[in-house]
């Protein structure tokens, strides 16, 4: 029990990172973005962003690995408590689906949209004024990560609900 505890909080530390980073940056950062001037924006892109993504993808990957040991140390060996045929079965799986589809759109558009900006933004520091294409990126990552924010809001309700079974 122990050992579940230890790997439990782990995910939970994981799952806080992951949904605060997203959060973040889908309803302050991508938002004030808009507000700045070019050379201020390429200057937060440059020296931001690649930091968020190593940070997100981090989190989202301590989260899940974290997610799937805590399920073999709580089961102890007998998956069949997972079973879909129970609530807390359809709880966690439906929660591990929703994860998966949150990782794979942070993985799929999120992250390469950000470095996408980061390297139209190092082409254009000569020239640093708006540019359709950094627009397009920067509106595909504000989305992305907002569909992501949803999400995990949603994985974290689904978990809860499973803790309370």
């Amino acid at each position: 029990m122990v050992l579940f505890t230890i790997v439990l909080w782990l995910h939970i530390f994981g799952a806080i990172g992951w949904l605060g980073a997203v959060m973040v940056f889908g309803m302050i950062v991508a938002p004030g973005l808009a507000k700045l001037s070019p050379e201020t924006r390429s200057e937060f892109v440059l020296k931001v962003v690649p930091k968020y993504v190593r940070y997100i993808l981090s989190f989202a990957l301590f989260t899940l690995v974290f997610g799937v040991g805590s399920v073999f140390t709580f089961a102890n060996g007998n998956l069949s408590i997972m079973s879909p045929s129970t609530s807390f079965g359809v709880y966690i799986s439906a929660g591990a689906l929703v994860a998966l589809v949150a990782f794979a759109i942070g993985v799929g558009i999120v992250i390469p949209s950000a470095n996408k900006m980061v390297k139209i933004v190092k082409g254009t520091t000569a020239n640093p004024g708006p540019s359709a294409e950094l627009r397009i990126v920067s509106e595909r990552m504000r989305l992305g990560s907002i569909l992501t924010m949803i999400l995990l809001i949603v994985v974290t309700i689904l978990m809860v609900a499973a803790a309370t079974l």
